[in-house]
């Protein structure tokens, strides 16, 4: 199975990441956009493993000392990698809750055999992959903000095509 663990995300968040991406495409820009219901901001990617007990040890363990937290959208970027864009909504947290999550995931999930992601967590959610004409995009000034209080592990899979993410377990914040 094709596993990554993320937050989840709101309806009204999901409304308004929807939003951004349809002022990207007015502005312009085309690629293979995500769609709505696979919006989502990544912790970790795991890949190809049927480790589900080892991943869902780490997850009760990585929640157990951290609160819900506030999580804003803000402005609009992209890693630029190879000539490609994934363009995305930044995301900011208000206090130091999310860096200790994501801390203690990646401890978590080390301590049982998996491998640690290189450098800091990028907190994001992804409007679409190979993105092009979106260099003057300026993305208004965001609003939305939301409570996260809890972790998923998803399931990733190739379904006719188009990408299909189902949550496999939840863990929620103390």
């Amino acid at each position: 199975m094709r596993l990554f663990i993320a937050i989840p995300l709101p309806p009204d968040i999901i409304r308004a990441v929807a939003s951004a991406r349809v002022a990207l495409e007015a502005h312009g820009a085309s690629g293979r956009f995500v769609p709505r219901e696979n919006y989502h901001i990544t912790l970790h990617f795991l890949g190809e493993t049927n480790e589900l007990k080892d991943i869902t040890d780490a997850l009760r363990e990585a929640v157990r000392d951290i609160k819900p937290f506030v999580l804003r959208l803000r402005d609009y970027g992209s890693f630029k990698t190879d000539g490609s864009h994934t363009g995305f909504v930044n995301v900011t947290c208000d206090s130091d809750e999310l860096d200790k999550l994501y801390e203690t995931l990646e401890s978590a999930l080390w301590e049982r055999g998996f491998s640690r992601n290189r450098g800091r967590l990028t907190p994001h959610i992804t409007l679409g992959r190979k993105i092009e004409g979106d260099e003057d995009f300026v993305l208004p000034p965001q609003k939305a903000a939301f409570t996260a209080n809890a972790i998923g592990l998803y399931e990733s899979r190739n379904v006719k095509g188009q990408m299909r993410y189902t949550m496999l377990h939840r863990e929620m914040l103390q």
